[in-house]
């Protein structure tokens, strides 16, 4: 029997792995080095997540959403950050912290996210 909210989840976060963008016009690193550890941070967790579902595991699924709504949300601030038509770096300044602060919550919600899972479906 699979786990349908779970399964859910580990399509969210597979979904959320795929749409984080990648370089651009304005290619920043930070920004690019942020998106890269949130992709594979969701293709991990999406991957394992459908396969606890798929072998019947139980598991709280809201973690792991709150974890891909995290990762789109700092995703979109960064597409924000510089692109505006009337540059403003006060506004941007203001959306780094905020993705500044969203960052440190990936570490304790995928910490909760991964503890859903089985500790054989999570790579070390």
């Amino acid at each position: 029997m699979t786990n349908t909210a779970l399964e859910d989840a580990g399509r969210c976060l597979l979904s959320v792995a795929w749409n984080i963008r990648t370089g651009g016009p304005r290619a920043d690193p930070y920004a690019d080095a942020v998106r890269s550890r949130l992709r594979d941070l969701c293709r991990t967790l999406g991957h394992a997540t459908c396969h606890q579902a798929a072998a019947g595991g139980a598991g709280d699924h809201e973690p792991l959403l709150r974890l891909a709504d995290l990762a789109y949300e700092i995703d979109t601030l960064f597409l924000l950050v510089g692109t505006a038509l009337v540059p403003s770096p006060a506004r941007d300044e203001r959306r780094r912290q905020e993705i500044d602060t969203l960052l440190t919550h990936v570490d304790t919600l995928s910490a909760e996210a991964a503890a859903v899972l089985e500790p054989v479906c999570v790579p070390g």
